[in-house]
């Protein structure tokens, strides 16, 4: 926090690149690199130029911030400058001559959260946001930056302050001059607290899948329109499509935007009894393989032919792996005949690959079967497996804390129980935290953030 740090802080391309310095000795620093004998107003831009020595490197825009108003909270410099390489590379080493070092991943960041601009959700919602690639990930991503998420867990452990107050002041009262603990009252927070926190933590799974994308694999026997219907939810030739048995050796994968979700889609090669060539046979694993890892199956099935013993077959082997499973019943435009076998599929969907019918009825069905849907602009999402996990350790330690209350435990039992739950609370927020754990969670950022 003592040293003065820089990065480039925007993205590879276009014309113009960024480079951010941070740290005690930063206004020193462009005050050199700009020969500037004035000192530059605080919050101001100005367009100057930057120097290598006696030569002219570059022409800039450069924006002051004195702490604390700055992204870091602390002394900052950004350069706008024109994005050549050799631009970037010399500033960066006569920055590196003054004796500022390159910022680490997510240093930036760290520091704005220890000098307290954001906290852990925040700064968590920060990397959601760089991250988010469809308008789900991306509400999801703002609600926790802007600090809506936050107000939420500080709501939970304040309520949860309060009432540890109370239970103190009596422990500490050894006179006995006070009231006594309300029951009823305590037992109202308690359940209070441990819904909310409950409600947040159910949204986990929810939030995974906006945060991750939900993965779909397409599977069945040989020849089933697999790629065809592939192809057509995507809306471009993705996968190579031919009416020979077999086109499929590989698994092939697309994502794409259901309603705002992003959905990781692969279509696999044809799973079947016997198969003898070796090809074949490693393409049918990685079939199954892709079934494992998928959230939901969308078994397809060419409901113009008669049915198949290996349909049968494909069917059971999926059954039995516990996932959602939507049957396509495909190539419904060529004498289309329901199935004469009952499948157990969660939603059975009618399609046709040639014409495009039913294929908005599947990309329905998908984010239906996980409750997936709409995610309001004001939804609090849970989407870190950090947050989750101290969410249910704060349940737990309530449930505690109640059974505590309702033994009639003593005061000092209830406190503990209490005071673990709110323990849990300022983790995910960050009032509490281990060095070695802050740099793991800020290692996660990019360079420049």
């Amino acid at each position: 926090m003592n040293d003065t740090i820089c990065a480039v802080i925007t993205g590879s391309g276009g014309a113009v690149a960024v480079i951010r310095v941070s740290g005690p000795e930063a206004w020193q620093c462009a005050l050199k690199l700009t020969k500037s004998s004035n000192g530059p107003e605080v919050n101001r831009v100005y367009h100057q130029k930057l120097f290598d020595g006696d030569f002219l490197l570059d022409k800039a825009l450069v924006t002051y911030f004195k702490a604390p108003k700055s992204f870091t909270g602390g002394d900052t410099v950004e350069f706008a400058c024109h994005a050549s390489n050799y631009i970037k590379g010399r500033l960066l080493q006569i920055l590196s001559d003054m004796g500022v070092r390159p910022a680490k991943n997510g240093e930036f960041s760290m520091r704005a959260f220890i000098n307290g601009k954001m906290d852990l959700v925040e700064a968590n919602g920060l990397c959601d946001l760089i991250a988010s690639d469809n308008a789900a990930s991306h509400g999801a991503a703002m609600n926790s930056m802007e600090g809506k998420l936050s107000a939420e867990f500080k709501r939970i452990k304040n309520s949860l302050s309060e009432l540890l107050a109370q239970i103190e002041v009596r422990i500490d009262d050894v006179d006995e001059e006070m009231q006594p603990l309300d029951p009823g009252y305590t037992k109202k927070i308690l359940n209070d607290v441990k819904l909310r926190a409950g409600d947040l933590a159910s949204t986990f799974s929810t939030g995974k899948f906006v945060k991750e994308g939900i993965k779909v694999a397409i599977l069945g026997v040989p020849n089933a329109g697999k790629s065809s219907l592939l192809n057509a939810i995507v809306g471009f030739d993705r996968a190579i499509v031919s009416e020979h048995s077999g086109t499929t050796r590989d698994t092939v994968e697309e994502i794409a935007d259901f309603k705002g979700h992003k959905i990781i889609l692969t279509d696999t090669a044809g799973i079947k009894e016997g198969a003898l060539d070796v090809a074949e046979r490693e393409g049918m694993r990685r079939s199954l393989n892709a079934a494992d890892k998928s959230d939901i199956i969308i078994f397809t099935a060419d409901t113009s032919k008669k049915h198949l013993q290996a349909d049968h077959e494909l069917w059971n082997s999926l059954k039995i792996k516990g996932k959602k499973i939507i049957l396509a019943c495909n190539k419904k435009d060529i004498n289309f005949t329901p199935p004469e076998f009952l499948y157990e599929a969660d939603k059975v969907v009618n399609v046709s690959s040639k014409t495009g019918e039913g294929v908005e009825e599947l990309k329905n069905s998908v984010i239906s079967l996980l409750d997936a849907g709409d995610i309001k602009a004001d939804s609090n999402l849970i989407t870190s497996a950090v947050h989750y996990d101290m969410l249910v350790k704060t349940e737990k330690e309530l449930e505690e804390a109640l059974k505590a209350l309702k033994k009639d435990l003593g005061l000092e039992f209830l406190a503990e129980h209490v005071r673990r739950a709110l323990l849990h609370l300022k983790e995910i927020i960050g009032e509490v935290y281990a060095d070695d754990i802050l740099g793991i969670i800020f290692s996660k950022f990019c360079v420049g953030k």
